[in-house]
């Protein structure tokens, strides 16, 4: 809980106002809505009976209003949005998956520090779940952060393979 009243004090004093309402009612996948040019994040308000879901998506569009979005992309998220349709056939999948990106690696970051983070992956001693809980983030948080672990460390020059941070049940 500490995190995510720590979100919520660094939100508010970055001028980032958060609301609360039923987002299922829009679609159910809905999570979390950041208005970057008004300062607004609107949560599902469900989300406070799942704090380490709450303390993600939160995270999340906090790092969607620090990173703003480019021209043209959508103002909304779903929960896996790279498996919609909608995506697949339109050139706004480029600038979604940028923008998220940005916002994600932002989210990790702050949830994940990698002072903690890569002393942990040095060696395959934990599993992802391990991690999640350790973390207390949700394990979908973990294998992004793995990722754009693996994603830095291949513009270094040095291989990160799964395998060798990640051990298996």
């Amino acid at each position: 809980m500490k995190k995510i009243e720590a979100l919520e004090v660094f939100a508010n004093a970055i001028g980032i106002e958060i609301r609360y309402t039923n987002l299922h009612k829009i679609n159910e996948r809905l999570e979390g809505i950041a208005y970057a040019d008004a300062g607004l994040i609107v949560l599902n308000d469900t989300l406070k009976n799942n704090h380490r879901l709450y303390k993600c998506v939160l995270a999340e569009e906090i790092g969607h209003i620090i990173n703003p979005p480019k021209p043209g992309h959508i103002r909304y998220h779903l929960a896996s949005y790279w498996q919609l349709d909608f995506y697949e056939q339109s050139n706004i999948r480029i600038t979604v998956a940028q923008d998220e990106r940005k916002a994600l690696d932002w989210a990790t970051s702050v949830l994940i520090p990698n002072v903690d983070f890569c002393p942990m992956i040095a060696k395959p001693m934990y599993t992802v779940g391990e991690l999640a809980e350790y973390f207390e983030v949700e394990p979908w948080l973990i294998h992004l952060k793995i990722s754009y672990y693996r994603c830095k460390e291949r513009e270094v020059g040095r291989k990160a393979k799964w395998r060798e941070m990640i051990k298996r049940r």
